[in-house]
């Protein structure tokens, strides 16, 4: 039985979800000169004016050519508290206030090629995690999850996906290393490519910002709020009972979104959304890159440190 908070184990798959998009091909660069994959990016022309759908391409898509880097991802906002007793759960049937989740950060490095990550993740105190914040380690390797959280104790804890999905209501899988998941992780990049343009997302180049000491282009990404807003009414129509007293209950009142593309090498060097809604609330998430093709060694835990599966 899971002990700690759904959020917190959320945000735990979300991150397992990300790195996994983020790692494993060739692209081409915006003039069109190819990128093998496995070796690092050469810097080429780029054109005048810069092309925003070229960058917005390469930056979903030379994930694959990636051999390791380090993430950062910042999570702030505030979820609120009548929202969350409608996810079902009985522990937030009696929540006071809203959550706060300015400071929560998940850090860490990637081996792309072995589809494995070792992360630090710091959790605020809040209505969710209760009176002490949450730290803690998660690690997958050789294709096993492994987690220590503060309130669970020093072990680390091998977490059975099945476990996961049936918390979360979702299908969850780690990667395997190989062709085989190279190839998939390829699909799941061009299949996001399809459903933002599906979605209407229109990028535009608006400058040079600094990321990490490094110039990125800028590109904000035009999110069309009514249809989001209609997708949403849709798959509450469509879902059951449950789900759908859920859904209908979310309207979001304005996003903004931009990537950040490291001139020269193109890779992908950051993403932030931004998202208010009445009635969910206020979220900030910004996932920053650094350090690409740089020496990463990334551990199992020892079995001596390694307690009760979830």
């Amino acid at each position: 039985m899971l002990r700690f908070r759904g959020p917190v184990l959320a945000m735990l798959v979300g991150t397992a979800v990300i790195v996994g998009g983020c790692s494993g091909g060739s692209t081409a660069s915006p003039t069109g000169a190819a990128t093998s994959a496995g070796a690092t990016p050469t810097a080429v022309a780029t054109p005048t004016p810069v092309d925003p759908e070229a960058l917005f391409n390469l930056g979903i898509a030379e994930g694959p050519a990636w051999q390791s880097f380090h993430m950062n991802i910042a999570l702030n906002g505030t979820i609120k508290a009548a929202f969350l007793k409608t996810l079902g759960n009985p522990s937030w049937a009696n929540l006071k206030s809203d959550a706060v989740l300015d400071g929560t950060v998940i850090a860490g490095d990637v081996d792309a090629p072995d589809l494995a990550f070792h992360l630090a993740i710091t959790v605020p105190a809040n209505s969710l995690t209760g009176s002490a914040p949450i730290t803690g380690d998660l690690i997958v390797k050789n294709s096993e999850l492994y987690l220590k959280l503060s309130d669970l104790g020093a072990e680390y804890h091998e977490v059975k996906l099945g476990t996961i999905s049936k918390e979360m209501g979702l299908p969850v899988s780690v990667p395997t290393p190989g062709a085989s998941a190279l190839t998939g992780i390829a699909d799941t990049t061009a299949s996001l490519r399809t459903q933002l343009e599906a979605a209407g997302v229109t990028p535009t180049v608006v400058g040079i910002d600094q990321i990490g000491g490094r110039d990125a282009y800028h590109i904000d990404l035009a999110v069309p709020l009514d249809k989001i807003n209609g997708d949403i009414a849709a798959a509450a129509s469509a879902a059951p009972a449950g789900e759908s007293a859920v859904l209908r209950g979310i309207k979001i009142d304005s996003v903004s979104a931009g990537i950040w593309i490291y001139e020269g090498t193109y890779q992908l060097a950051q993403v932030q959304i931004v998202g208010a809604s009445s009635t969910v609330g206020n979220l900030s998430f910004t996932m920053t890159l650094t350090n690409f093709d740089q020496p990463v060694t990334i551990n199992a835990p020892a079995a001596s440190d390694i307690g009760a599966g979830l």
